[in-house]
């Protein structure tokens, strides 16, 4: 499954190139520092049988190799020290061998085409590298056939080769970890725009700013520039909107007032009949363009985008203005709202929600409307108890869908909580309704609390 996060993505994959980066520079480390070591070895060898060569005595009388004096090097006079040298006089088979060989021989094929590189036996069965070398020499009239071997044993070499891969493993992981670090730094700094970009997003959703202003990089400018023109399409698709929906509404007034004057006047010349479905028609059409109106102010949000409204004092407001109307001051209002709960939505929104909520228990109140308001969770519950007529269990489910009305006896129009859980959806909010027939009615209200 492909990672989501851009970050994640990029720390990946340039974990993943400087491993194989960090192998690939290993390996040619590794194999330009054998053939190195290798040549240096096969180097000093051909150095150590040059100066053999330069101290064989050509005046000794004895029927084997003599020298005129030692190797300076000791390790050729420890016994098995690992470097070893031998000359054969290939003629009598006789050899004169360093101290290092003790009594062992070394086993080479002799070569005529100069000098000869080659892996041979040690003394005690170990890989040696050795450099050999036949040549004639000639003093008194006597042609010496010698044969010249300087080994080295392989496991020396072997030896430097791991120490070295040891410590270029060691030096290529804290190399691995700096460039992962600095690969860390440079995804954290080169993603910080798209963190200011999320900032102001955010400021944007709270309203407190409606484009982006600040400064950014090249690079992500021209995504800057396309956000802030959807800002702008978007506001102005808004406005654009909501004035051709008042201009809507406003222009249908005139034809309805109209309509209103034609029906009194056929109620004035007996028309009763005719002038009630006129009426009755005017009424419908006027509410549905307040429902609208009422609609297309509302305050549209994306999910993320958070408020802070006050749910204590906006209810407090709304039963102070209810009690002074007809309806409410005959009521006995038990208000507890002691806890200071703030609400996730637009402060008009919810004066529009409660305002909606407490008329429909104030109209349908026969003495006592109770409303009370707490915390469950993460989210806030206000909840409306009026000891009306009650509603039937199989109307429940119906209240406050669009035009819904269980009691032409009361007047409205049925939009009013049509509009209350229009609010609640925007907001991400719910409502619920209990009781029964001759029990009265609970509205519960539930909206996210603030942040």
């Amino acid at each position: 499954m492909k990672s989501r996060s851009l970050k994640s993505r990029m720390i990946v994959a340039g974990a993943v190139w400087i491993f194989f980066a960090l192998i690939l520079a290993g390996s040619a480390i590794s194999y330009l520092f054998i053939e190195n070591v290798e040549k240096g070895v096969r180097s000093d060898l051909s150095a150590t049988l040059s100066r053999l060569v330069a101290i064989i005595d050509l005046d000794a009388r004895q029927d084997r190799p003599r020298l005129t004096r030692q190797l300076p090097d000791p390790r050729y006079e420890t016994p098995f020290s690992g470097v070893y040298w031998q000359i054969t006089d290939i003629d009598n088979q006789k050899a004169l061998r360093s101290r290092s060989l003790w009594d062992k021989n070394l086993e080479t094929e002799v070569s005529t085409d100069g000098e000869h590189f080659a892996s041979i036996d040690g003394p005690a069965g170990q890989s040696l590298l050795a450099l050999s070398l036949t040549t004639r020499f000639k003093a008194r009239d006597i042609e010496r056939h010698y044969q010249i071997v300087v080994a080295l044993d392989r496991s020396i070499l072997d030896e430097t080769i791991h120490k070295f891969a040891w410590e270029m493993t060691a030096a290529l992981a804290v190399l691995g970890a700096s460039l992962v670090l600095a690969a860390l730094l440079q995804v954290h700094f080169g993603l910080l725009p798209f963190r200011q970009l999320k900032s102001e997003v955010e400021i944007i959703r709270k309203g407190a700013a409606t484009s982006l202003e600040s400064e950014y990089p090249t690079e992500v400018y021209p995504l800057v520039a396309e956000v802030n023109e959807l800002l702008k399409l978007q506001e102005t698709s808004i406005e654009f909107a909501r004035a051709r929906a008042s201009d809507l509404a406003h222009g249908l007034k005139t034809p309805l007032s109209v309509l209103v004057t034609v029906a009194d006047d056929l109620r004035r010349r007996g028309e009763t009949s005719a002038a009630s479905v006129l009426f009755d028609l005017s009424d419908e059409m006027n509410s549905r363009v307040d429902y609208q109106l009422k609609l297309s102010k509302l305050r549209q949000r994306a999910r993320l985008h958070t408020l802070r409204a006050p749910l204590g004092s906006i209810v407090s407001r709304a039963v102070a203005v209810l009690k002074k109307t007809k309806e409410g001051e005959q009521l006995n209002w038990q208000i507890d709202m002691t806890q200071n709960i703030d609400v996730d939505i637009d402060e008009n929104d919810l004066v529009e929600l409660v305002g909606v909520v407490l008329e429909n228990a104030a109209k349908w109140a026969t003495s006592t409307v109770r409303v009370s308001a707490s915390r469950r969770k993460d989210v806030a519950e206000l909840r409306i108890f009026d000891d009306g007529p009650g509603i039937g269990q199989s109307h429940l489910k119906l209240i406050g869908k669009r035009g819904q009305r269980f009691d032409e006896s009361v007047g409205g129009s049925g939009l009013g909580l049509a509009i209350a859980t229009e609010i609640l959806a925007i907001n991400h909010g719910s409502i619920l309704f209990e009781g029964d027939q001759g029990m009265g009615t609970l509205v519960i209200v539930r909206l996210p609390l603030a942040v």
